[in-house]
């Protein structure tokens, strides 16, 4: 992408999970280019399933208070091992990082790109085994197709990502942790 495919990733801050398998291609070339369909916003999410739509809407509509309203404080996004670097430079080697990191590269993603075209799908929907006896964390595993638009070309991701979704304080659903499990190529 700039020099490699995954300094375009970190660069522009796609989320490692959404572009970790990215493949360029044409938006003017059959497949390319076409109205997203729609997505429904939750004004409230009331289950974890909400928020993964909310997600997606974010993406879409490149709206960063929208994308970060599907975040606490507590947020951490997991790496593959192959993209483990030192974000923050303290001089270890990270293997998530959190919301500030998270904030920092969907700004400049969000203003640095033409459109977003992101689909997940999948409907799995169960208690997340590192909740311990809290029944109320849920894993949401889900198969994504991600096309970045940037002038006459792009960037399309496919793969997988795990989301652990929490309710806060309100009982409104959040994304706890964001596992990426995308197809290395």
């Amino acid at each position: 992408m700039f020099p490699s495919k995954r300094s375009f990733v970190i660069a522009c801050g796609m989320s490692a999970a959404l572009l970790a398998a990215q493949g360029c291609w044409n938006p003017f070339g059959p497949g390319g280019g076409e109205d997203p369909s729609p997505v429904q916003y939750h004004e409230y999410c009331d289950s974890a399933w909400k928020v993964i739509d909310n997600l997606e809407y974010a993406y879409i509509s490149r709206d960063l208070n929208l994308y970060m309203s599907c975040f606490r404080n507590d947020f951490e996004f997991h790496l593959l091992e192959t993209d483990w670097a030192d974000y923050d430079g303290d001089g270890q080697t990270d293997t998530y990082w959190g919301l500030d990191r998270e904030e920092l590269f969907h700004t400049y993603m969000f203003n640095s790109v033409d459109r977003i075209e992101l689909t997940l799908n999948g409907t799995l929907d169960y208690k997340w085994s590192g909740g311990g006896e809290d029944t109320l964390y849920r894993e949401l595993p889900r198969q994504f197709d991600l096309k970045v638009h940037i002038g006459s070309g792009g960037y399309q991701a496919t793969g997988t990502a795990r989301f652990i979704c929490h309710p806060d304080s309100t009982g409104e659903y959040y994304i706890y942790r964001w596992i990426d499990e995308s197809d290395q190529h």
